[in-house]
């Protein structure tokens, strides 16, 4: 079927003239002159290949293939103008989703107080959070199911445009009396004597670790090991040995009765940033909370 290139001001002209009866009437409804207003009805019939407005010396109306037509466009030229509308809105921040894709322990402790003050800023956005592991949320931002993340930044690519805002260091986590209260800073081959719960050997995090220990010459000091963030935070709330994990990941409220000390020999951290694709563009709201982030995660580097 044959594409019809038509205007959609000249449906909308076809409707003005219906509605007043009046091609001087219609063309001071659609702010143009009568002459571009005739036009416009030309231009239309000139694309269907018919005749649409009936004109006579006492009167002018539609004929029934312009009545037909204009029956017909009526409610998709106001759905048109209802999707622009909404279009328009979104683009303002007044109302519209943004999805975001980001680490679960960064949401922790990091998504509160930003989406307190965006609320504050754009109280009619909704926000839909894939909070996942970090290869998770670089593939959601590749495959356009988020329009940005906060993720654990690798190897450059050229797909993605990343933003470093923070080194999330990894950290010993205990039950308050453990006898690693007593220390400032524990050494990795220190671990050894305890414990340790680890993360499971998939992990994008066990991984670093792995990979880090092995260039020191140091053995893995994982005893128990379990599948998610969660569970390690409740064995280690019950006193049930001891846990590494991300320094973010201990400021969330399910870790308030948790202490720490920092890992050293060797220093081991994640690289945290925000990370979008290149050819994508943020929408206002998106790019306000990128930068609200932004300066969130900065406060923990």
């Amino acid at each position: 079927m044959a594409i019809m290139n038509y205007r959609v001001d000249d449906l909308r002209a076809l409707t003005a003239l219906h509605r007043t009866g009046s091609f001087v009437r219609a063309a001071e409804s659609v702010h143009i002159t009568q002459s571009a207003f005739s036009r416009r009805i030309a231009q239309l019939e000139a694309v269907v290949g018919g005749t649409l407005v009936e004109r006579t010396t006492r009167r002018v109306s539609l004929s029934p293939l312009g009545l037909d037509l204009v029956r017909k466009t009526g409610l998709l030229l106001d759905q048109l103008d209802d999707a622009v509308a909404e279009a328009g809105r979104c683009a303002r921040g007044e109302s519209g989703r943004i999805d975001v894709a980001c680490l679960t322990t960064v949401a922790y402790a990091v998504l509160p107080p930003v989406l307190d003050a965006f609320r504050r800023r754009y109280p009619q956005v909704r926000l839909h959070l894939r909070d996942d592991t970090g290869q998770r949320v670089t593939q959601a931002v590749l495959s356009r199911e988020a329009e940005f993340g906060i993720g654990v930044l690798g190897h450059p690519t050229a797909e993605l445009l990343a933003e470093h805002c923070a080194d999330d260091p990894y950290v010993i986590a205990f039950r308050a009396g453990h006898p690693l209260q007593r220390r400032r800073r524990v050494a990795w081959k220190d671990l050894q004597s305890w414990r340790v719960v680890a993360l499971r050997s998939t992990s994008a995090n066990r991984q670093q670790i792995d990979e880090a220990l092995a260039a020191a010459g140091i053995a893995s000091p994982w005893f128990d090991e379990v599948e998610h963030l969660s569970s390690m935070l409740g064995l280690l709330r019950g006193g049930v040995g001891i846990g590494v994990l991300p320094r973010l990941a201990l400021h969330s409220g399910a870790a308030v009765d948790l202490l720490t000390r920092p890992l050293h020999s060797p220093d081991v951290a994640r690289r945290i940033g925000l990370i979008r694709r290149r050819d994508a563009t943020l929408s206002r709201p998106a790019e306000a909370l990128w930068g609200m982030l932004r300066e969130q995660l900065a406060r923990y580097a």
